[in-house]
């Protein structure tokens, strides 16, 4: 087990209205892995609805902060200086902070390929999901191709959880796929306790 405030969080979001929207919560662990332990599924809410709910489940996470949200573009303004209230710029003001990351959707999808692909080291993916992530692990498996982009997903499916885990990746929080693994302390040595807990172990924020 994990806490979570010992690691690197991150948030992707995929923003909808009369569609579903997104939100995946997700740590890079320290093995170069990373978990999504949690999402929050919504429709028909307001920003300041979104982000309240974000908030509080950082909180029951034992979070120490709300971390960054990496989003569609199109949630944050183009131009500095461009005049209205984005749905981002909203999200922002209510405390969400988000981040604007690349919308290339064949680069986005070749980070989650890559991502799922199985470290040998190891024998499991890069990237994992909590069974309690219900929506992710229900649509994921079942993107298929574009029809006239083999590179691309098809983006008439339900694919919200799966576009809120390509910006979380796109963001940064990605498997460290490439990184030379350090020999592993035994487990319940002082050296794993001291990397894992980073000191005595508390009742919140425990990745189980």
């Amino acid at each position: 087990m994990y806490r979570l405030k010992n690691l690197r969080v991150g948030l992707g979001c995929d923003w909808g209205n009369s569609s579903p929207g997104c939100v995946v919560f997700a740590c890079a662990l320290p093995d170069g892995h990373v978990h999504v332990w949690d999402e929050y599924k919504f429709q028909r809410m307001t920003a300041k609805d979104v982000a309240a709910e974000v908030k509080a489940r950082c909180r029951a996470w034992g979070l120490p902060r709300v971390p960054s949200a990496s989003c569609d573009p199109s949630l944050l303004p183009a131009k500095q200086g461009e005049q209205g209230e984005w749905i981002g710029l909203t999200l922002q003001r209510h405390g969400l902070p988000v981040h604007r990351v690349s919308n290339d959707r064949v680069n986005g999808w070749q980070r989650v390929h890559e991502a799922l692909a199985v470290d040998p080291a190891t024998g499991t993916p890069w990237l994992t999901v909590h069974p309690r992530c219900k929506y992710l692990s229900r649509t994921l498996p079942l993107m298929v191709q574009a029809k006239n982009n083999p590179e691309d997903l098809d983006s008439d499916s339900d694919d919200h959880a799966c576009d809120a885990l390509r910006y979380l990746l796109m963001g940064g929080l990605r498997p460290l796929t490439g990184q030379k693994r350090a020999p592993e302390a035994p487990v319940n040595s002082m050296a794993w306790w001291r990397r894992v807990y980073g000191g005595s172990p508390q009742p919140h924020g425990v990745l189980a």
